[in-house]
């Protein structure tokens, strides 16, 4: 990004300068408005600079902060899952004891 920007900036400039070379004026008018436009440019080049730096701050901000609510969410899906597959586990021990107990209270029955 910041290299289209230099080449951006760079042209213009170039551009703006063949522009007034061309134009039929004196050395005095020509060299004083080659200075006012590089004036404006660099002004105009640097404010674009300032408000890329504040946007690419902002949504760093953003990003990190949707990316901790995100890593906040999945952490707490993996924990209610991880004890709803403990509690499933217990309640199939639970009911394997179970059965072992019948079946051994059945055999000794001779049922």
């Amino acid at each position: 990004m910041s290299r289209f920007l230099e080449g951006l900036v760079v042209g213009g400039a170039i551009g703006y300068i063949i522009g007034l070379l061309s134009a039929p004026k004196s050395g005095a008018e020509l060299r004083r408005q080659i200075a006012d436009g590089s004036e404006d440019l660099y002004k105009q080049a640097s404010d674009s600079l300032t408000d890329i730096k504040e946007k690419t701050g902002t949504t760093i901000t953003d990003l990190q902060s949707k990316s901790n609510e995100v890593l906040k969410k999945a952490s707490d899906s993996v924990a209610g899952t991880k004890d709803q597959i403990a509690h499933k586990l217990q309640e199939l021990a639970g009911q394997g004891g179970k059965v072992l107990v019948d079946d051994v209270e059945s055999a000794a029955s001779g049922g």
